[in-house]
């Protein structure tokens, strides 16, 4: 009895076991969690997105289900990344936000209250309501105050980085709806945050993924950089909102953000936008959409290219990251409070382990090592290559030196290889000794393919620019720097006292201490360098600061308090350097600063010398000084001679920090520095200083550059003094985020003196002349600044004062010459009659350390063929301006002329622009007169004109006509691609006749159309454009134009009518991809009115309506037509020059003109194709051939016309 009892409770204790067994094995099996073999869990991240979207159960199931899985977590951390409000967000203050606050609670923090983990907030979209940022800052103090989550970005801003106490793991949390918002619907936007512009956060989004490129780094992001969720037909093509995937806007942000991460491993993407489950994957960059709390909404695809899976069920994602740098990510869909796993992926290692390479034994090395940075094969050009492209320093690149052989292990504190440098030219990588301090190896050898990479930056182009032309052309321009003089810089610039790393050069072999890295570096030359960081800071290099801060720091305490000072005479020694040898890249990430705290607790900053890559360059050659001429970056790039031949382009780079840190030195401190230089560098000193490079290159060019470097050192005040006159014509002031009070005060004879008053004491005080200066921009920044304008002082400097956030107040007792800047819906106290533009205009308003006022001259070619006019020889010139308030010039003066061989016409035109006539609306201004034979076609009236080609010759419908046009216009332009035009307009025209052509035939002698006839008239139009360069190959694309006018002559002839230009055209990819797109272009024109002549008539034929008929073929008062293609890119592949696309279109067109009265039915139509070659996504070359009725015609263009 006992013992059946034993056995019956043993039974049932085997089956409750059993049960239990298989219990667990299910919920295994439903959460899949399981330790993968060799490799320990480091982190489970949950993520979900919406929760805020509808007030369903379906969040309130996601949610349970989240929080019960991450019990079985020992570290967890749930996202929500965006959306966690209702579409219209948090309401702004003194509204109503009881409803907003308690649909948070109990739809997001409540339920999250029970997660085994850190729980993480994101904004989203339905945050970014009117002045969101505010908002959003506000909600996040609600919910950080009444729960246990954390909510970033902090403040509005874009990005925030956290560890998550988790060492082989970054969670960088971006903002993506910060970056497509329109900046000017938000007071005070950025103002509590580091980064100001959209080109400071790719850079911070860069460094940050370069610091921590030995992690996971996963990107929590709003809207996606891939997406496989079905568009609508609008969307396609672009779209209408910023927030549409293929708007310009995202397709820049996503691009971009691709682009850069392409450039580092283990870097994943999650978001929530899409309302669905998704995994994908792009050039090895991962992104996981990671669904919806709420309801089920928008459909996605999986395909076999990059898309591996995607849902519409609303769940969640689910990634553990392991602490080799593997994950895995898991979809959950969730029904009735059940999740069910419908995918998962392992996404492997990016990063090379040691296991993978390979390295030398150096123990038996020799001490050097013979090497050269080019091979002869490399540096063997042709005379005539020579000729184009220059000789430069190149025979210096494939001479062998003897360079010492570097054994990492042997240096003290056995310093190892920790990270790879993310520069735009140089390969470098950083190591670190055992007590901490860091050092860089950069190769002398640079990468041609990262310049091209850094020139495109939405698109990754690095594999597909190996062993191309194009990769050899920037590789073979490198060797306008010489590679081995610039270390000569070491005792100069000891000598002279200006902070260095002084580089050395070494062979470095591949060797263990490299780690990793042995993979892409080693066996080359390298120099190597002190690192100028913080952890240095005990380098007596560096001074041994209290620390070291870089440039984008020392601007930000700058702005913050006037305690932070630079020494300005050391940084105009060290710039006064930068002009002695040549070096004209200097810009912000060129130096760092040693910071030394004073007695008064203030603190003064020394500049360190970073790079001198291009110090005594020579750029010889006529392609270079052709390229000069178009393209202004070239206009840096001068030859090291004996003297400057232009301080303002050769300082370009340099100029914004210039303006930011010289702010009160006379010509006396500028003329001091330049006399020590003098002083100091002696010809002694130079020439020991040129001896420490390898002997084998002491050549003729080194001699050359001593003897240059002499004649500058002695003629250094000439520059000098000319750069100071440029830099002082043009002046800006600013205060600090704190109350400052500006007292601004006009003295005779020109002069102004500027102080500023902080926190009651004088912290700025200067004088400044118009002999010398002629504008100055002055910033109140952050903070309730006061500025005040007094005394009666004649000719003064021109003002623009912008008082920036807050409430600021201004007094201009004087208000000549001088103008306030700041929002309109802001509060501002305005005394007197102060001359003012209050304007809610983010770039106008803000400050930022990069804007300047300066000009740009280009010239450009202007050639083409036509079958009508015949080859087009001409010259286009192009003056801009930037100043202020830019949209997007200041001033634009284009100027054109050309010659046309058919008949030997000419063409003149000048279109000039000016920005902000009012906010937004530009004035321009258009003008053009062609020779009297210049001509157009004309081959009769109606839609049956006949013409035979064979009956007559080109000339016979030729029809000279010399014309002149003058046309005033207000253009609004507001960057969102919609412009609209209101323009008055002057003209003539006058006809030449000839009686054995077609004037001859439909024209008497005396009709008046062979008279000069004077027009006056008006026209209104619109244009909304979203289209990419249609110079490439556009993939979707819409714009819609119309115009509509009216024109009457002023003279004794009675022609007038009135005229309407309406125009559609739509690219529509049919695959995703983009590779084959349907482009349509449905155009018109209308007369009103039945006097007009035939070069006022509506016309059709060339390239721009019937491409199988000549220019102007058919001529009535309506015109009706519509062209199409079918666009292929057939093959990408990688040619020996660049990387391009082929393709062909195959292309029809109909339509016909109209005249009174008419009884044609004839629609007339053409069909045929080309041959596209696109390279860099940026160029292509279109050659095709149409076929009509009147044969066939072949037309060149570059890129499409529609």
């Amino acid at each position: 009895m006992v013992n059946r009892f034993i056995l019956q409770q043993t039974s049932f204790s085997f089956n409750k076991i059993y049960f239990a067994f298989c219990l667990i094995l299910a919920i295994s099996s439903t959460y899949s969690y399981a330790q993968q073999p060799g490799r320990k869990v480091s982190q489970t991240f949950y993520f979900t997105g919406n929760t805020g979207v509808d007030e369903s159960s379906y969040t309130q199931e996601v949610l349970s289900a989240i929080n019960k899985m991450s019990q079985q977590d020992e570290k967890a951390t749930f996202v929500a990344i965006g959306n966690i409000t209702a579409k219209n967000g948090f309401p702004p203050k003194k509204k109503d936000r009881e409803k907003a606050e308690e649909l948070l609670r109990k739809n997001l923090m409540e339920p999250m209250e029970n997660f085994n983990g850190r729980v993480i907030y994101t904004p989203g979209k339905n945050e970014w309501n009117k002045n969101g940022h505010e908002n959003i800052d506000d909600m996040e103090s609600f919910i950080q105050d009444n729960s246990k989550a954390e909510f970033w970005p902090n403040d509005g801003c874009v990005r925030e980085l956290e560890d998550l106490d988790t060492e082989n793991i970054e969670l960088l949390m971006v903002d993506s709806q910060w970056f497509l918002e329109d900046w000017d619907d938000h007071l005070y936007i950025n103002n509590k945050c580091e980064l100001k512009t959209r080109a400071d956060f790719f850079t911070k989004f860069k460094d940050d993924l370069k610091d921590e490129q030995n992690k996971t780094v996963i990107v929590a992001i709003h809207h996606p950089v891939l997406s496989n969720t079905r568009q609508g037909f609008f969307e396609k093509t672009g779209g209408f909102k910023k927030e549409d995937y293929h708007s310009q806007q995202r397709e820049q942000l996503r691009g971009t953000l691709e682009t850069l991460a392409s450039m580092f491993p283990d870097v994943i993407f999650v978001s929530a936008s899409d309302e669905n489950l998704q995994y994908l994957a792009d050039d090895g960059i991962p992104q996981i959409i990671s669904g919806t709390a709420g309801k089920k909404t928008r459909k996605a695809r999986a395909d076999e290219d990059d898309g591996q899976f995607a849902s519409s069920d609303h769940g969640f994602a689910r990634l553990t990251v392991y602490d080799d740098n593997s994950s895995e990510v898991e979809f959950y869909s969730v029904e009735n409070g059940t999740p069910e796993k419908l995918f998962s992926k392992i996404i492997k290692r990016q990063q090379t382990t040691m296991d993978e390479v390979s390295y030398h034994d150096i123990s038996d090395w020799s001490s050097t090592k013979k090497a050269s940075i080019y091979t002869e094969e490399e540096t063997s050009k042709t005379g005539l290559y020579n000729f184009f492209w220059g000789t430069h320093y190149r025979d210096v690149y494939s001479k062998e030196i003897e360079a010492p052989v570097l054994d990492l292990s042997k240096l003290p504190g056995n310093p190892v290889a920790i990270s790879e440098g993310g520069g735009h030219q140089s390969r470098s990588v950083r190591i670190k000794d055992d007590n901490d301090h860091e050092f860089t190896l950069r190769e002398l050898r640079k990468s041609a393919v990262r310049f091209i990479q850094s020139a495109i930056k939405n698109h990754y182009v690095e594999d597909y620019m190996q062993n191309t032309v194009a990769e050899r052309i920037v590789q073979d321009f490198y060797t306008t720097a010489h590679p081995y003089a610039p270390f000569a810089l070491n005792p100069i610039l000891d000598t002279l006292n200006i902070y260095n790393a002084e580089p050395e050069i070494y062979y470095l072999p591949k060797q263990k201490n490299l780690d990793i890295f042995n993979e892409d570096y080693g066996d080359k030359l390298y120099m190597m360098e002190v690192h100028a960081g913080d952890e240095n800071k005990d380098n007596p290099k560096f001074g041994s600061p209290d620390d070291i801060v870089s440039t984008t720091d020392l601007l930000l305490d700058m702005r913050d308090s006037k305690e932070y000072q630079i020494n300005q005479a050391s940084w105009v020694k060290a710039r006064m350097v930068d002009m002695l040898i040549g070096d004209w890249d200097r810009h912000f990430d060129q130096w760092r600063f040693s910071e030394f705290e004073q007695e008064d607790d203030t603190k003064l900053y020394e500049p360190i010398r970073r790079d001198r890559d291009q110090a005594f360059p020579r750029y010889d050659g006529i392609i270079i000084k052709l390229l000069r001429l178009a393209i202004t970056d070239f206009r840096k790039m001068q030859d090291y001679e004996k003297g400057v031949k232009n301080v303002k382009w050769l300082n370009f780079d340099g100029y914004a920090l210039d303006q930011a840190f010289i702010k009160d030195l006379s010509w006396e401190d500028w003329k001091k520095q330049v006399e020590f230089i003098q002083n100091q560098l002696t010809d002694q000193v130079i020439e020991d200083s040129f001896k420490v490079l390898p002997e084998e290159v002491q050549d003729q060019s080194i001699e050359d550059i001593k003897k240059a470097m002499k004649e500058r050192r002695d003629n250094l005040l000439e520059p000098a003094r000319a750069y100071y006159e440029y830099l002082n014509r043009f002046q800006v002031i600013t205060g600090t985020e704190e109350d400052d009070k500006f007292l601004i005060t006009r003295k005779p004879d020109g002069k102004t003196t500027i102080s500023i008053e902080s926190e009651d004491e004088i912290v700025y005080e200067h004088t400044y002349d118009k002999k010398l200066t002629k504008e100055i921009w002055i910033y109140g920044l952050d903070g309730k600044d006061d500025f005040k304008i007094e005394g009666d002082g004649d000719h003064p400097i021109k003002l623009k004062v912008i008082g920036g956030e807050n409430n600021d107040s201004y007094d201009f007792e004087n208000n000549r010459n001088a103008k306030l800047y700041d929002y309109k819906n802001k509060k501002n106290t305005v005394k007197g009659s102060s001359s003012k533009w209050l304007v809610d205009d983010y770039d106008i308003n803000n400050y930022d350390p990069d804007k300047r006022k300066y000009s740009t001259n280009t010239v450009f070619p202007a050639i083409g063929w036509d079958p009508d006019a015949g080859f087009k020889v001409g010259v286009s010139d192009t003056y801009t301006t930037y100043g202020l308030a830019n949209n997007p010039f200041q001033t634009q003066h284009e100027f054109g002329a050309a010659y046309f061989s058919a008949t030997n016409g000419f063409e003149f035109t000048y279109a000039g622009e000016f920005a902000h006539i009012f906010h937004n609306w530009n004035f321009g201004i258009e003008a053009g007169f062609t020779s009297p034979n210049y001509a157009i076609n004309f081959f009769g009236y109606g839609n049956e004109t006949s013409y035979d080609d064979d009956a007559v010759d080109r000339d016979y419908n030729r029809v000279g006509i010399a014309q002149w046009n003058i046309a005033p216009s207000l253009i609004y332009r507001n960057g969102s691609g919609i412009n609209f035009a209101i323009k008055p307009m002057l003209e003539s025209h006058e006809v030449d006749y000839k009686m054995n052509e077609a004037t001859g035939e439909f024209f008497n002698p005396e009709n008046d159309v062979f008279e000069s006839q004077v027009y006056a008239g008006g026209e209104l139009s619109f244009q909304y454009k979203n289209k990419g360069n249609e110079l490439a190959f556009p993939r979707r694309g819409f714009q819609f134009d119309l115009a509509t006018g009216y024109k009457t002559n002023i003279d004794e002839f009675n022609n007038e009518f009135v005229y309407l230009k309406p125009s559609l055209s739509i690219d529509y990819p049919l695959h995703e991809s983009g590779l084959a797109v349907i482009a349509t272009k449905i155009g018109s024109q209308m007369i009103f009115g039945d006097n007009y002549e035939f070069y006022h008539a509506a016309t059709l034929g060339g390239n721009h309506s019937l491409r199988g008929y000549r220019n102007e073929r058919f001529n009535g008062k309506t015109s009706f037509y519509q062209s199409t293609d079918l666009r292929v890119g057939l093959a990408k592949f990688r040619t020996n020059f660049i990387p391009v696309r082929m393709g062909i279109t195959l292309g029809f067109d109909y339509g016909r003109v109209w005249e009174d009265n008419d009884n044609s039915d004839v629609w007339h139509n053409d069909f045929g194709g080309s041959i596209f070659i696109n390279g860099f996504n940026a160029l292509s070359g279109n050659l095709g051939l149409y076929h009509s009725e009147d044969g066939n015609r072949v037309m060149f263009s570059l890129g499409f016309n529609f």
